[in-house]
């Protein structure tokens, strides 16, 4: 009862707030742009909080909502669940002369809450014992506590910048946005079925980054803790710091941005390599993204593309699985198509409200037709409501 009571609150409570800024564009801002850490999508709306001004002080509010219905076939045991997958971000920015911002910042997730204890229905996704899990078609809820951070600027230029990211909670320098914040991924009700090997070093602990950036180039370097949280992920792991990471991001557009990063995690010193490429305009959004960890391999492509009040979605991706999954020898990889689609029938005032659906598509599967079926799928049924720019 209170999961459900949580979810409807999720859907028709809506904030009031101030209006959302038109845009929040680099040369405005160096700080506001990013999106998680220190990572930042390209394009002229990077993300959409609402924005609050008074003097040299700016605070902001955003954040997204999915309350889902799943139902699968192909598996001889079906799960038809109720959840929601969410989000909430806060901070503020100082503007400390001409030439320093400090920016505070804090996002939270009610998933420990709206999801069920064994995660939420995806088939043939995994989460490994090191990620959180170990889970086996389920998907983990966020932590409670994403990011709470704090980050210091110091303009060298107009278009320039040295910083300083100190986090109990966040986001190395390490690979692409994450999923639930990135401008291609943002409107997906459900994770990437890479999570294990592309995402789950983004919500690290003792987090410190320091960098340069400018219009062209950034690059960056973390030292921080790789922590892990068990179910029912509301507490916070702390450690000494065992982990390094440096990323250099290259965007020779205003709407490009092509980042590669490598990592070392915890005392074992495991290797981490990713690359990715983002280009996000006013209206679509597009990322291709390659992961290297622990000898495991991921590699996809996702969109989204917006046109009036409809939004299409297309996720494609290839997943090395480790030895023994599904103790099945022979399967070393899955692939994956996600398709979707929101229609928006309210939008104003810097929220955006709407219906949709995300539909998976397993292929490389033969192998396992015993357990998962001829063609196992899974359908998401949703209402989202999220923050978003009044400009696309």
């Amino acid at each position: 009862m209170r999961r459900t009571t949580l979810l409807l609150l999720f859907l028709v409570v809506p904030p009031a707030f101030a209006q959302t800024a038109a845009d929040i564009s680099f040369q405005r801002t160096f700080l506001l742009r990013n999106a998680a850490g220190t990572s930042f999508n390209p394009g002229p709306t990077p993300h959409h909080p609402l924005l609050f001004e008074r003097g040299a002080w700016t605070a902001f509010f955003e954040g997204a909502a999915f309350a889902t219905y799943t139902s699968e076939t192909g598996p001889e045991e079906q799960r038809n669940e109720l959840f929601s997958t969410n989000w909430l971000a806060a901070g503020v920015q100082w503007t400390a002369g001409r030439r320093g911002l400090l920016l505070l910042r804090g996002r939270v997730s009610l998933e420990p809450y709206t999801i069920p204890d064994q995660g939420y229905p995806q088939i043939l996704q995994f989460v490994s014992a090191g990620s959180g899990g170990p889970l086996l078609d389920s998907m983990r809820p966020h932590d409670l506590v994403g990011e709470a951070a704090a980050h210091f600027a110091f303009r060298t230029s107009n278009a320039s910048f040295l910083h300083l990211y100190a986090a109990p909670v966040g986001t190395p320098a390490l690979g692409p946005v994450p999923y639930a914040q990135r401008s291609s991924s943002e409107e997906f009700a459900e994770a990437p079925f890479a999570y294990d090997v592309q995402e789950t070093m983004l919500d690290s602990t003792s987090v410190v980054t320091a960098g340069f950036a400018s219009r062209w180039i950034s690059l960056e370097g973390s030292v921080f803790h790789d922590a892990v949280t068990e179910s029912p992920h509301t507490t916070i792991e702390s450690g000494d710091i065992d982990s390094r990471s440096a990323r250099l991001t290259l965007t020779p557009g205003r709407n490009l941005a092509i980042q590669v990063s490598r990592g070392e995690l915890g005392d074992d010193e495991r290797e981490i390599t990713t690359a990715s490429l983002t280009w996000a305009g006013s209206a679509a959004s597009l990322s291709l993204i390659y992961t290297d960890r622990d000898d495991l391999d991921s590699g996809g492509a996702e969109t989204t593309f917006r046109f009036g009040r409809s939004t299409f979605m297309l996720r494609a991706e290839t997943v090395d699985r480790p030895p023994g999954f599904l103790d099945e020898p022979d399967v070393k990889r899955t692939s994956h198509f996600t398709i979707g689609y929101i229609y928006d029938f309210i939008a104003r005032n810097g929220i955006r409200t709407g219906i949709g659906f995300n539909f998976d598509y397993h292929t490389q599967t033969h192998d396992i037709e015993d357990i998962y079926g001829h063609k196992p799928q899974t359908l998401y049924l949703f209402g989202r409501i999220r923050t978003d720019a009044l400009r696309r």
